[in-house]
């Protein structure tokens, strides 16, 4: 899973805000159809690339989708893969939001 954070985390840093958001899509597919307690916090990351796709295209609605990642990354549980990259998009946002 280490991988698949530093891909998206990647992804994110080269401003492909889409193909971050695929890249959590291929986990969290699989870990919503079987109610896996961590199916919304990567919704949440999913939301937050979404985000910054929307901020990319003009779209005035990125901070709605936004909010939607901020009201689920605080079930982090201790994770540190989680942890991290919540402080990476937190501080991606001060800079690109």
């Amino acid at each position: 899973m280490d991988k698949v954070f530093k891909e998206f985390c990647e992804l994110i840093e080269k401003k492909e805000f889409f193909e971050a958001h695929e890249v959590l899509e291929k986990i969290w597919h699989p870990m919503r159809k079987s109610n896996h307690s961590d199916s919304n916090i990567i919704r949440g990351f999913i939301n937050a690339a979404v985000s910054l796709e929307l901020k990319k295209r003009g779209k005035n609605n990125y901070l709605k989708v936004w909010n939607t990642y901020e009201k689920h990354k605080v079930k982090i549980n201790n994770n540190e893969i989680y942890f991290n990259t919540v402080e990476f998009l937190d501080n991606y946002k001060k800079d690109y939001l």
